[in-house]
Order: structure tokens, then sequence, then C-alpha cells
């Protein structure tokens, strides 16, 4: 048997544990005595980049600071001891331990009689209630080292920066500074209360026997997550769709586990739990007779859509704002109103700028009218920033973000229940659930993870033209899937014949005006 990692006995609590313990007592547990060793997503590494990044930008509005080098909790602090004993106004990364808690700070500036202000970096454009717990741990530490926080700061990216790209980022513009000062202190007793609390939880065993919840997913996964699942019932409580956690913790309470195990007559449930739990316990699945009509209500010619898209925390092309989704691929089935199929696709590898070339390849798709549909209309409505970011394309974008949609996803999670996709929000799970087809499975490049790091690959200093090639087919393979099967479910569920495929005809300009967005779906219960 495989002996079971154990951290050392002297491991302090730190801002990591600090965050486990928040989002479940079974996670700080278990990554205090079981630590998963993960390589991180792509997605992530991308983030932890930017955030990087600015830290190091920040740095350069304090011209005295001086960065502490040692990576160990222990050597760190006593570096940090050195210097403030030295009389160093401004240090990075200061670090401090006491009663069994270490903190790191990211900019300390120290006055007279050990009073200092602390600043926080965080890539966020808005100050968030995890920001505010995470000064308030380091300005407990620093009390508890001997000296006082004077006053807290947070420094987040201004949303309203516009970049002009091929410079470098100016600091007082891409960085916005907030006194948190208020919110840090007030949070100061909850923290330290927590911190007890932590201490006798990571001497509890008997916290492995709690159960899953809505928070095993929020505000992140948690890194246990797929061995909790081997040991909870087969269809945990946290899988019932508009969960609150009051209603959650109301359940457990009763001893309720599981979806087969609640009533679906019980008072307070919605509609959509009702219609959940009623095809779970009866193992069939349950269509809304609006369904149809619906679906049939759309104006053709019918574009079904599937776009790539990534976030860019830190703009880099001109006129980009930052934390906006660039649109970087798509895939077209269009469905004309005499039975014709066209296809369409586009994909931009290469490290330069795709909004243009995009907007120009989506809009002489969708130029003929009709009606887009997609799965899951996010990537689709935040082509609207474009409007903002891309003034030279205004009009095109103007086109596109005013042509009627219909997110099928959306339709499905108030219409169609299946026991098999129970959530409607990963489509090759709704497809292996309805259609009966489980060749998304296969797709090399599919989500918003995958999308990233074949981006990076494809980016990446000397890459061979070859595999930049294999990059983009398996891009595109994973976007032709998705709109060709919401095409089918579309069909499907639509009842009408699929289309016949026909040599693909240049598409013509429309004068006709866009129609307006399908109505709402009846009473949204």
């Amino acid at each position: 048997m495989k002996k079971k990692p154990s951290p050392k006995a002297a491991r302090n609590l730190d801002k990591s544990l600090f965050e486990a313990g928040q989002q479940c007592q079974k996670r700080l547990y278990l990554d205090f005595h079981e630590p998963v060793e993960a390589e991180p997503s792509a997605l992530r590494q991308s983030m932890s980049a930017a955030g990087d990044q600015l830290r190091l930008l920040a740095r350069t509005a304090f011209p005295k600071g001086v960065a502490i080098e040692a990576t160990d909790a222990d050597a760190a602090a006593a570096e940090t001891r050195k210097h403030i004993a030295a009389g160093l106004p401004v240090l990075f990364g200061a670090t401090f331990v006491a009663e069994g808690v270490e903190a790191r700070c990211d900019i300390l500036v120290l006055h007279k009689d050990n009073a200092c202000d602390l600043f926080e970096i965080k890539s966020g454009t808005k100050v968030k209630h995890r920001y505010v717990n995470d000064m308030a741990l380091q300005a407990h530490v620093l009390e508890a080292s001997g000296f006082k926080m004077r006053a807290a700061y947070l420094l987040h990216v201004n949303p309203k920066y516009v970049h002009k790209e091929g410079t470098d980022f100016p600091a007082m513009q891409l960085l916005r500074s907030g006194d948190i000062t208020a919110k840090v202190q007030k949070q100061l007793e909850p923290v330290r209360r927590r911190l007890q609390q932590y201490r006798q939880t990571l001497a509890d065993d008997a916290v492995q026997q709690l159960p899953m919840g809505t928070f095993c997913t929020t505000p992140f996964p948690c890194p246990h997550l797929l061995r909790c699942g081997k040991e909870a019932p087969a269809l945990p409580l946290r899988l019932l769709p508009e969960l609150t956690r009051q209603f959650e913790l109301e359940l457990h309470k009763e001893g309720v586990e599981d979806l087969p195990g609640l009533d679906q007559k019980r008072e307070g449930l919605t509609f959509r739990q009702r219609r959940t739990l009623a095809c779970v316990q009866q193992d069939a699945p349950i269509v809304e007779p609006f369904v149809r009509d619906e679906l049939r209500q759309c104006t053709k010619p019918l574009h079904f859509v599937a776009i790539a898209s990534v976030t860019d925390p830190l703009p880099r092309f001109e006129g980009q704002r930052p934390w906006r989704r660039i649109p970087y691929a798509f895939a077209a089935h269009t469905v004309h109103a005499d039975g014709r199929l066209e296809t369409a696709t586009f994909c931009h590898v290469e490290r330069t700028d795709p909004r243009p070339e995009f907007v120009a390849a989506l809009t002489k798709q969708l130029e003929v009218g009709g009606t887009i549909v997609v799965w899951n209309d996010n990537a689709l409505s935040e082509l609207r920033s474009l409007l903002d970011d891309l003034p030279a394309a205004k009009a095109s974008v103007r086109a596109l973000v005013g042509h009627p949609h219909l997110d099928l996803m959306q339709l499905f999670e108030s219409s169609v229940f299946h026991p098999k996709a129970i959530s409607h929000t990963d489509l090759r799970v709704s497809v292996a659930a309805l259609l009966n087809d489980a060749s998304g499975s296969d797709l090399a490049v599919f989500g918003e993870e995958a999308i990233v790091a074949a981006l990076q690959a494809a980016t990446a200093p000397r890459v061979r033209s070859a595999k930049k090639e294999k990059i983009t087919a398996d891009i595109l393979a994973g976007l032709s899937w998705n709109s060709e099967r919401v095409m089918q479910l579309f069909n499907a569920f639509a009842e009408v014949a699929p289309p016949a495929s026909k040599p693909a005809e240049a598409p013509t300009r429309s004068a006709v005006k866009p129609k307006p967005l399908p109505k709402p779906l009846p009473g949204e219960v």
C-alpha cells in the first residue's frame, strides 16, 4: 500500500491553507496532511503569469524597495528582520511568522514606531471579500510580530485602461489604488477566530467524513474533488440545480445527501428542481412541450456557431482593455431556407491581433440574416466589448451583436431534463445523453482550458509550421463538432428533418432588417 504523504511537523498555516479552510474544512485537512501535487493548467499558469507581471509593475512605483530573496518562510522572515533592522523603508515580499502562521506581503512600507502600510497587488478589477481576508491575515501576523498596520491598500487592475500595442504598461494607469483599511480592520477578529477553528480542524480527522457540497467547485474546483467523489453518492445533493447554500445546509442536517432521497414534492423547490428530481427518480427524460415550438419560431437561415475565445487578464493588442475575451476561431453550420447546408471556419493561431479578421469572417457568414444558434452565448455576448475596443470595425461588430440569437443551453436547462445530463453546462455530456453520441470525449481540443494550451503551443518560439497546422486542425475539429452537434440537437428537438448537404454558395447581402430576439421562455419557471 502506498504510504500517505505527510507535511513537515513544523508547517505553518499560510495564505493557501487559510483559503482552503474558507472553502471547506475537509479540504483544509487534506491540503495540510495529504497535499495534492498537481501541474497547474495552462489557464491557471496564464493567470499566475499575469499576477507576477503586475507585481513587478507595481514595484516600479516604489524605487527604494528591496526584494526578499529567500523562498523558505523562516529564512525569508529572518531576511525581513535583518532589512528592517537596517532601516530599509520599503520591502517586497516581506515575510513574518508568528503563532504558527506565516504571511508574505507584496509591498510593505515601514514608518516610525513599527507602524507600516500594506500594499497587496491583485489582477482583479474590484475589491473582493477574499482579497480583504488575505490582507487581514497579513495584518494579524504583522501585529503578532510586534508591528502595527497603519493602512491597507489594494492595487488592482483598472478596467477602463486602454492599451497601446507595443508599449509598456504605465503603472499609474493600469493599476488603481483602493484604501481598504477599514474593511481589513473589521475582518481582523473574524480571521483570528477562523485560525483558532482551523487549528482544531487540522487535529480532527473526523472532518474527512463531511459530505460534499456546492462549495466543492466554488469559487474554484477543489483539488480533492475526484477523491471525494469516489466516496460520495452516485447523484450527490450538490448536483441539484439552483441549490442555495442555506437550503443545502438544511438538507444536510436532515440527512438528505443525494437526489433520490429528496422528496420532489417538498415545499420550496423550484420548477427546475422538481423536474430534475422527477427525471432522476423515474430514470426517464422529461421534455417540456414548449421546446418544439420555441425552436421552430427561429427565423432561417439558421447559423449554428461555435466560438473559441480566451480571456486576457492583461491587454496585449491596440485598444484592448483588461479582462477581455479575445476570439480566435469559429465554426459555423448554416442551414438556408431552401435546405442548403453551408459550412465555414476561421482560426487565427498567430501572435498578432485576431479580432479584425475574426469579425470580418463571421460578419460575412452571417450577412444573409437569420438566427444564430449557440450552446452558451457567453462568447457571443462578449463580442459586444469590441464596440469599444475595435472602433475601426464598429459597424461590423454592431451587426454581429444585434443579430437575433438563441442560447440552446439556456433553453435546455429549463426544459430538457435527463438523468444522465442533470446540467447542460458541458455540451459533450448533453450530446452523449440526448443523442447517444460519446464522440466528444475523443476531441483533442475542447473548452477554454484546452484552447489556451493549444494557442500557447502554437505561438511558442520556433514552433514548426506542421505543428501549427496540426493545432489549427485540432481547434477547428472541436469547434466543428460543437456547431454540428448543436445543429443535430436543434433538429431533434424541433422535430425537423436534417438538412441535405449541398455545395456551399457564396452568401448574398440581405436588405432584411434583423429580427427581434426569440421570445423569452414561457414563465422561466
